[in-house]
Order: structure tokens, then sequence, then C-alpha cells
């Protein structure tokens, strides 16, 4: 192999961030890791969907999530990897929240009624600020929060669920949200704001359904003025999770695969931070891929999924069971099959080198920004 191109291959690999093996034997685990690593990984996610998964449960104790334990892992992930970015899906609440045991962040939703009846964010202040020093004391370095959606009027809605939307009112979302994202960025932890171009509007899961937003609609997020385009200009949001969604700025294709949502996000909101793809595998994408039987392993989409975003989310693909699909929890080859689509479509003409090299180039300044090295930063 030729300089160059390992060289390209290590770049394709700092574009993934991808779920710890959910292996319930450490030194396995840690086998599989270190491939993951050879290969030049961007980042890890501990945990899934916020929560530690029950194959990896030596992460905690009677079942509650041991900080100490949580602390070793990661502090062997970065003698492993110094420049590793280690993310959580850390929302706060009962749903979205690894550290539920030992950390006080509420719902959202609590925060925003504090806010709108009682006039005050010193209960958020508090609670984010004890949150992000838990974070930061484990080794934490990227969180996707905070929830930039405002749920639909009257407090309804998919993001009403859970309780994971701060307000239905857009001037509750930005205070709250604007306290969140200062605390982790001065704290050295990348906020990633989620879900771009919004769910506000939507009734139903995402994640299990391909939704649209409607272009008329009150609650859509993707304005000049949106929350989204709040955190961009006034806090210098990091990140930014596009969403399973169709949506008015492009009509056939979720955010999460759109070179039109890319560009309206670049150009329109001035956003020059991290563009980051929700995770690939959820069901909601497999509606796009079903006449190639569902893209089940995810080479397909993965490669669409480069094309227009800096990091790409990866948990575990599916499999047909029964007729129903589920995640293959078998194998833990995923990273390097979908690695080498996306380095053979770069190769092929498919994905451009110079897109590659940009969003490269973006990872690498914010691990530098970090202070994460040396590692594989070259």
């Amino acid at each position: 192999m030729s300089t160059s191109q390992a060289s390209l291959k290590r770049k394709v690999a700092q574009l993934f961030t991808v779920v710890i093996p959910l292996i319930n034997e450490e030194k396995e685990q840690f086998r599989v890791i270190e491939e993951y690593i050879d290969l030049g990984i961007g980042g890890l996610i501990i945990g899934m969907g916020g929560k530690i998964d029950f194959l990896t449960d030596f992460l905690q104790t009677n079942h509650v999530v041991d900080i100490n334990k949580v602390r070793e892992i990661i502090s062997r992930l970065k003698r492993l990897d110094p420049t590793l970015f280690l993310a959580i899906d850390g929302e706060g609440g009962d749903k979205f929240n690894l550290f539920e045991n030992v950390a006080q962040l509420k719902r959202a939703r609590e925060y925003g009624l504090q806010l709108e009846q009682k006039g005050t964010t010193k209960g958020f202040e508090r609670d984010i600020s004890n949150y992000v020093a838990i974070m930061k004391e484990c080794g934490i370095n990227m969180n996707f929060a905070p929830v930039l959606d405002t749920a639909q009027r009257g407090y309804r809605g998919y993001m009403s669920e859970y309780g994971r939307s701060y307000s239905d009112r857009g001037e509750t979302v930005e205070t709250l949200s604007g306290i969140a994202i200062e605390e982790m960025q001065k704290n050295g932890i990348i906020s990633v704001g989620k879900h771009f171009p919004g769910y506000g509007c939507l009734d139903r899961n995402p994640h299990r359904r391909l939704s649209s937003l409607k272009a008329d609609n009150s609650n859509s997020n993707y304005s000049a003025s949106s929350t989204f385009a709040h955190a961009i200009r006034n806090h210098g949001i990091n990140g930014i999770m596009k969403g399973h969604v169709i949506s008015p700025l492009d009509e056939k294709l979720p955010a999460t695969l759109s070179p039109k949502v890319e560009k309206y996000l670049r150009e329109k909101l001035g956003f020059n931070g991290l563009s980051v793809a929700d995770e690939i595998f959820m069901a909601s994408l497999n509606e796009r891929y079903t006449e190639k039987g569902g893209d089940l392993d995810g080479t397909i989409r993965i490669v669409d999924a480069a094309k227009c975003n800096d990091i790409l989310l990866v948990t575990y693909p599916k499999q047909m069971i029964d007729g129903k699909a589920m995640k293959a929890l078998d194998k833990h080859d995923h990273f390097p099959r979908l690695h080498n689509a996306v380095y053979r479509a770069v190769v092929r003409g498919d994905i451009p080198e110079d897109k590659i090299n940009s969003s490269y180039e973006r990872i690498i300044r914010y691990k530098r920004l970090l202070g994460l090295g040396p590692g594989h930063i070259k």
C-alpha cells in the first residue's frame, strides 16, 4: 500500500465515531477496539442511546453505572489513542442519561417550566455544571446535546416524549440550550446540538419511520431565526447533528443524506463546525433503501452519508430474524467493512477526495482545540 493510500484510509477512518463493541468481556472488547484504532478510527461512543448496554454491564455495579469503572475504561482508551473523540448521549433525565444514578440533571422540560413559571435558570445552571464536571472527570470530550428542537405548541408531539425538548417556546429553548452549550464548551467538551432541521413538528418517532417536515409549520427549526441559527450565531456551537427527516430544504433526501442540507447549514446559517449524521442504522433509513433490500449492512447508506457529513455515528447493523430487522450483535466487523466502503467510494470517485480532506481538517482542528494528541494527529 502506498503512503498516499494509507493516508487516505486514515483520513476516512477519522470520520467514524462508533459505539464501543457490545461485548461483555473486557479483554475481547479491547481486542476489537485495538483493531478499530489500528485503522485510525475517529471516536467511540460510550453506551447506546445514553445508556450502558447490557452487553457491557461490566461498567456497572448492581445495575448502577460505576463512575470509577467508566473512568478506568476511558483512561485505558486514551492510553491506546489519546486523540479519540469519546462521546455520550447525555441529555439528562431518565432516558438519555449515562450518569442518571450520580447526577441530578433532570428532563429538559422541567427546566423549561422553571424558567417560564418562575423566571429562573439557577437550578439548571447548577445541574448542568455538575453534569459537565462528571463528564470532564471521566474523560468524556463530546456530548450529543443539547436538544435544540422546539416542541409543538401546547408541548405536544414526538419531542414532548420523555420531556426531551425544553419547551414549545423558541426563546426558552434558546436560553437554556445556550447555557448548556457554553458550559460544555468552556470545559473542553464538544457540544453537538440536535436534530437539524428540527423534530419539533413531528408526531411519530423518526428513528422508526421516515417523516417529513412541512414548509408552513411554525415549529420548523431551520430558518435564520431558528434555535439552531441562534446556537450557531450566538454560542458558536461546535457540532450540529442532522436528523433522519425529510424537509423543504430537500424534499427527496433525509437531512442526514442531503448535500442540500449541508450546503444550507454552511452557507445560509454560517456554520463552520462539525456536521454529524445521526446513527446510520436507525430503522427510518431502511425505508430509503427498500429497493436495495433495506441496506441492512449499511454499506450503501454510509457512502451517501459520507458525502455530506463530517462525522458518521455508527452502532450495529441489522439482520433479519423471524421477519424482523434486529441488531447483529454476534459480529463486530461492521466498522472495518463500512470504512472500506467509504474508502472504495473515494477511490472510485463517487466521493470527492477534497470532501474527505475538508471533513478531516475540521475534525483535526477540533481535536487540536481540545488538546488531544499526539496519537494519529499529524
